[in-house]
């Protein structure tokens, strides 16, 4: 993954364009995968007080109680594997958002972390985003999905694609040069003892 850059056009953007915003309609829908976040020398207390604390920030009307677990990896304690929820009856765009704003909200405590979605279908793309170290800000993400830049804006909502690839992304060299992470680490937490934390997230309707 390239840092992500801008490009400025004034033809009107096409799907197959950088710098083309779908509406959210049209973001990446990760219902059907297993959305793990992955998070460096955290503790399972920081992380059980950063959910809860999360579930405080907005009060809308509809409510939805979710179960976050969590492991650490054998391989490597002091990387957390977290398993983030569908949230039942949420559109898959809002489900999006809170994926990426909380890998965002969990950077508070950790020193690296970045998202990776697996399918259940093997047919189907990878998911990969991490913080996006070029905004001074901290609210924002980039990643590869179909193995194209994306970059995500939690505040504005916005999700914005690169340039179409000419070929395809090597996830699992990329995690292991930028966060010394082995993709071989993650089959191994279905053995491990989980830990768990409800909270009620509510959403507008």
């Amino acid at each position: 993954m390239g840092l992500f850059k801008k490009e400025k056009s004034s033809e009107k953007l096409t799907p197959d364009m950088a710098g083309y915003r779908p509406e959210p309609e049209w973001w990446p829908d990760l219902t059907e995968y297993r959305k793990g976040m992955l998070l460096h020398n955290i503790s399972f207390e920081d992380i059980d007080a950063l959910l809860k604390e999360y579930a405080t920030i907005w009060s809308d009307k509809k409510q939805v109680v979710c179960d976050f677990c969590y492991t650490s990896l054998p391989d490597d304690p002091t990387w957390i594997y977290l398993e983030f929820p569908n949230f039942e009856g949420i559109p898959h765009y809002k489900n999006l958002w809170n994926y990426q704003d909380l890998l965002i909200w969990f950077s508070q405590k950790a020193d690296r972390e970045f998202c990776l979605a697996i399918p259940r279908n093997q047919f189907q793309p990878l998911f990969l985003s991490m913080m996006d170290k070029q905004n001074p800000r901290g609210d924002s993400c980039v990643g590869i999905y179909a193995d194209r830049d994306f970059y995500f804006e939690v505040p504005g909502d916005l999700f914005e694609w690169g340039p179409v690839p000419t070929s395809a992304f090597n996830y699992a060299g990329f995690l292991k040069d930028t966060f010394q992470f082995d993709t071989q680490w993650i089959p191994k937490v279905a053995n491990c003892e989980w830990k768990k934390t409800r909270i009620t997230l509510t959403f507008s309707e």
